[in-house]
């Protein structure tokens, strides 16, 4: 059993239709991690293991008021370069993983935080239109400095007497 299947839940989901969100970047939660089983594709009849990252905004939603949602779908190996899980969680995590750390990945300390979704959209063959996860980055911190006073000198207008 995978890190993900150990430590996450699985949901059929809810049924919801979600609206499609324009391009662009979305502040979002990870709502959830899913583990489910996608066609191969070598074999469009053989399923395999894939894991379900979903992320809903949590600043901007749709005329409704719902928050916009958007899935990401990757294989379950970590470690290539190439692989969709490497990509995703080495954005995510500002870091290339060793063995360890992706083996005690935390998935409730990547759900407490925010993300920096770029979003794009595409037409699916049916002609409906989806969103899809370009990158995922943390929501940065910006730190608080205190204001300061600007120096109160008297700046005389040069055309004041024009």
């Amino acid at each position: 059993m995978g890190f993900f299947a150990q430590h996450g839940s699985f949901s059929e989901g809810t049924g919801r239709k979600f609206s499609v969100a324009e391009s662009g970047v979305y502040i979002c939660a990870l709502i959830d991690i899913e583990a489910i089983q996608g066609k191969s594709f070598d074999d469009p009849t053989v399923l395999e293991p894939n894991y379900k990252f979903v992320f809903e905004s949590v600043e901007v939603g749709d005329e409704d008021g719902q928050p916009f949602r958007f899935v990401q779908f990757t294989k379950t190996v970590y470690g290539n370069e190439k692989a969709k899980l490497t990509i995703l969680l080495d954005s995510m995590l500002g870091k290339r993983l060793d063995r360890n750390e992706y083996a005690s990945l935390d998935i409730n300390a990547l759900k407490a935080q925010k993300w920096q979704v770029v979003v794009g959209t595409r037409q699916k063959m049916n002609g409906e239109y989806t969103n899809m996860i370009e990158t995922v980055k943390p929501v940065k911190q910006t730190a608080t400095k205190p204001l300061r006073k600007a120096n109160a000198e008297v700046i005389t207008d040069p055309f004041e007497d024009a």
